[in-house]
């Protein structure tokens, strides 16, 4: 037996987030909605699953910054030498 998974068009999915679709159809294109479209077919539509998990990975707390899942990335400033023999020419 199939599961029946509901299916968004592209204006429903921009409706859901209040843009228009383009914005919808860039997401699209940089891979991060995932889509179906039939072979043959123009029409593209989104899982509404994966949509809202688009959304909860995507979503900015009350200071807007994003929630992210994944743990910070601890980053060091570069070192630079103090005592430089070396002069430079432009």
């Amino acid at each position: 037996m199939t599961e029946k998974k509901e299916l968004w068009t592209q204006q429903e999915v921009a409706d859901y987030f209040r843009v228009v679709p383009s914005t919808v159809k860039n997401w699209r294109d940089r891979g991060l909605l995932k889509y179906w479209q039939a072979p043959g077919s123009t029409r593209v539509l989104y899982f509404a699953e994966e949509v809202k998990d688009f959304r909860d990975k995507n979503t900015f707390n009350g200071k807007g910054a994003v929630q992210s899942k994944k743990p910070a990335v601890k980053r060091e400033k570069p070192v630079v030498s103090a005592n430089s023999e070396r002069e430079w020419r432009i």
